[in-house]
Formats: structure tokens, sequence, C-alpha cells
């Protein structure tokens, strides 16, 4: 949905995942985060192919190993961090079979904690799949954070949301201005971005149900293990809106 909402802006090439796709690369870049730099060169390229003067791209692995070589290279793109709540976004992984260090899917779309970069856990091997998963969000928001603190120092531009905030058009529009994007014709704008935000986007497969009797217990063993290496992220998580209610209460009692 994000993808489309940015659609709706004047002379923007919007597109989610497209070839050259990081998602493609990413196992041999956490093998190898050198491999980032060639993949880097040919999706510069092809943005540059694009005819439209805006070019948004949406995807959920490039801040797992191609931010930080495209930083290095003194390119700084405006970001766009998205977040929902993390169990919601755990489960949604899981189902999807999308398991961070031992599926196929997480290969592709997770980080991997046993690669340096990545958000520090003690014993990854002995995490049931599920909280993989949630330390795979968990890891997602540890980037995002240091993105954030990067390009704060270098007051670049960025900005939180999530997906439910571009149902609203006046915020789409808001964001879109803050990166320096126009519609031509609001009423015009305002139609599409309804059609746009009616529809079910990315539905889920759900190709493996949960049977966990209690996630709050896996949650509370992630939290715990992370804040044995960043408990000062452990702080961030706790304080953000995107924990579960009792998965804080928890921590802090």
């Amino acid at each position: 949905m994000l993808t489309e909402a940015f659609s709706i802006f004047a002379d923007t090439c919007s597109v989610h995942e497209p070839e050259p796709n990081y998602a493609t690369v990413l196992p041999r870049v956490k093998e190898n985060p050198r491999y980032a730099l060639d993949f880097l060169d040919k999706k510069l390229k092809a943005i540059e192919d694009t005819t439209s003067s805006n070019y948004v791209e949406t995807s959920n692995v490039f801040g797992k190993g191609f931010l930080i070589p495209l930083l290095r290279q003194g390119i700084f793109p405006n970001l766009i961090f998205l977040n929902r709540d993390f169990r919601e976004t755990a489960k949604s992984l899981y189902k999807r079979g999308s398991t961070p260090m031992r599926t196929k899917r997480g290969a592709h779309f997770s980080a991997d904690p046993r690669v340096p970069g990545s958000l520090p856990i003690f014993s990854p091997d002995t995490l049931s799949d599920y909280q993989l998963c949630y330390w795979g969000v968990l890891d997602s928001y540890f980037r995002q954070i240091e993105a954030k603190k990067i390009y704060d120092q270098e007051e670049q531009r960025y900005c939180w949301v999530t997906a439910d905030d571009f149902h609203d058009f006046d915020f789409t529009i808001s964001v879109g201005s803050h990166f320096g994007l126009q519609v031509e014709n609001q009423n015009s704008a305002r139609i599409l971005h309804s059609k746009i935000t009616s529809k079910h986007h990315n539905p889920n497969a759900q190709e493996r149900e949960i049977h966990h009797t209690s996630l709050l217990k896996e949650e509370l063993e992630v939290i715990d293990r992370i804040a044995f290496f960043n408990p000062l992220f452990i702080d961030e998580v706790l304080s953000s809106s995107f924990i579960s209610a009792e998965v804080k209460s928890k921590v802090t009692s």
C-alpha cells in the first residue's frame, strides 16, 4: 500500500522490490558485505534509467545490508521507517515461513543473528522459529534506530510511519511534501488515494499456524537475551508504541 500511496505524486516512479532486487542478493551480502557494493552499482544505474524525476522504492531488505554501504559512498536517500505491532509482524513472518537463519525466505528477507551488524542475542540456535521471527522484527527496529542516529547527525531527511497512517490523505500529502513531492491535482489525487487505501494489500497466505501456548513467554525470553548485550535498545523497545502492553508490564514490573 505504501508503494501505491506514493504513486499519487507527480513525476514519481514508485515500485516495490523491483529488479535488481535486494532480496535476491541478501544471502550473499550476509556472507560478504562487500558484495553489496557491486549490487548497488547496478541498482543506482537502474534508478538513473527511470524517466521520472522522483524515485521511491519500498523494501524491507534494503536496511539489512545495503544502507550502510550506500552511505559510505556519500549517498543519503530519504528514508521512511515503517513499523507496526511487533507481535503481529512476527506472527506474519512465522506464518509465511520467513524464519531468520532457518528458511529460504528467511535467508532472502531477514537478517541473521550470527552476522556482524545484526542485533546481538546470545545462543540464537536455541531459539524457536517464532522467537527468531520476533528477533527479526526487533532487529529491523534496531537498524532503524541506528539509521536515525546517522541521519540526525548528518541532517538528512527521514520519517517514522505506520501503514495505517497512509489511510489519511492529508498525512500522505504531508509526508510527500516533507520529501519534496507534490501532486498535480488535489481532487484527482484524493480520488486515487481513496481507491488505493480501500484495497487489501499484501494478504498473508498463512502457510502455517501458530500453536505456541504462550507468545508472551517466548517474547520475554528474546528480550531478556538481547538485554545482556544492549539494554539501552531494550529501553527503546519498551518505550515504543509497537510493543504489546503485557510484555511491557512484565519487563517493567
